[in-house]
């Protein structure tokens, strides 16, 4: 019986004493790094690497020069580009219903949807300074790279909406996009240019052999 009490003891001490992130469960990982990325994690800075492990409340940064990669559980893909930050403030993800929510700061991302973009009523925002992206299940992208004013353009799939209290619209058609002036209501949906869809997807690319 003694050895049983200690043996729980020694457990229980083991718990507590693990660190928080150990505990909570994963909701990704990285997929690929280029140059050189951090994860912010309580009052933890980790340079990042392939296959490293990413919890709620992470706060992604990359540095000049850099790309990230990331997969989420329910294989949503997400792409950072060079000096990015997007924190995984929230992020419940159910076979039924999920409830997710990134922020994101500065810099260019592209989020192609997984298991999540397939629900009926997907949960799913990105809050930004100028104003909050919802996704219903699309490849799109978003950033402050063109004259730092929120760029955000669906690429494929059900669409996005871009709303803030001055107005919101819808991106449902390919190519189409969207621009956010802070302060400003979102300006109407427009084909962009080729050339600038092209700069936008390139500001996003990470090889995966990386």
């Amino acid at each position: 019986m003694p050895i049983h009490l200690h043996t729980l003891m020694l457990t229980f001490c083991l718990f507590i004493l693990l660190p928080a992130q150990v505990l909570a469960d994963e909701i990704g990982r990285v997929v690929a790094v280029l140059g050189s990325a951090l994860a912010e994690r309580g009052e933890q800075r980790i340079n990042l690497s392939r296959d490293d492990r990413l919890y709620e409340g992470d706060r992604l940064v990359t540095l000049e020069g850099s790309r990230l990669k990331i997969l989420l559980r329910d294989e949503t893909t997400l792409a950072l580009g060079q000096n990015t930050v997007l924190e995984l403030s929230k992020y419940q993800f159910d076979a039924q219903q999920s409830d997710v929510s990134l922020s994101f700061l500065q810099g260019a991302f592209r989020c192609n949807t997984g298991q999540i973009g397939q629900q009926k009523h997907p949960n799913f925002r990105i809050e930004t300074r100028s104003a909050l992206i919802g996704v219903r299940g699309t490849d799109f992208w978003g950033g402050f790279i063109f004259d730092d004013d929120l760029g955000v353009a669906m690429l494929e799939g059900k669409g996005v909406y871009v709303e803030n209290e001055y107005g919101r619209v819808e991106l449902t058609q390919a190519g189409e996009g969207t621009t956010v002036v802070q302060g400003r209501s979102p300006s109407n949906p427009v084909q962009w240019k080729p050339a600038k869809i092209e700069r936008a997807i390139a500001e996003t690319e990470v090889p995966e052999q990386l």
